[in-house]
């Protein structure tokens, strides 16, 4: 695969849309919910975990309009899509994980693509399930899973009969 292929496979747009808007419901809702306590414990807080939280805590309502019907409109689309008994299965991770003492610009891309993947179920509300499936070349291998919004019942039951069917064969 050519270089502009593989950097157009882990700039997918619409998914990156999707996880800016989910990083910025979170920070809303953070500051909404924390914001108070964190300013006035002023709490002791690991790198990389306080820039997260004060940057949080900047965060405007601007746009957040725009988030909450993305929102509304992805839970429509994959209520759609899925119905009540469907299971979309995806990836985990966007790939291996990173080293120890990786660089922080790295990182910062891994996370991106990681949340654009988490971002689905996260925004859309709906319940998903991660499932280890072993390892390969010495990496842990996995698939998630993701059902209806309210479906946590029956897909937990899903994941049951195929961890079942799985050990029997």
């Amino acid at each position: 695969m050519d270089n502009n292929a593989s950097k157009q496979e882990d700039n997918i747009p619409s998914l990156a849309a999707l996880s800016s808007a989910m990083r910025l419901l979170q920070r809303y809702e953070f500051k909404n919910n924390h914001g108070e306590w964190i300013r006035a414990v002023k709490p002791n807080l690991g790198p990389g975990i306080a820039e997260r939280i004060w940057e949080a805590l900047k965060t405007t309502d601007e746009n957040i309009d725009v988030c909450h019907s993305l929102k509304n409109e992805l839970r429509s689309a994959l209520s759609d899509l899925l119905g009540d008994f469907g299971i979309l299965a995806m990836p985990i991770v966007p790939g291996p994980p990173p080293k120890l003492r990786t660089e922080p610009t790295t990182l910062e891309v891994f996370r991106a693509k990681a949340f654009s993947l988490l971002s689905v179920a996260g925004v859309s509300g709906f319940c998903q399930v991660s499932i280890p499936l072993g390892m390969y070349e010495d990496l842990p291998v996995a698939v998630s899973l993701v059902a209806k919004h309210g479906c946590d019942g029956f897909l937990l039951n899903f994941v049951e009969i195929l961890y079942k069917n799985l050990e029997l064969s």
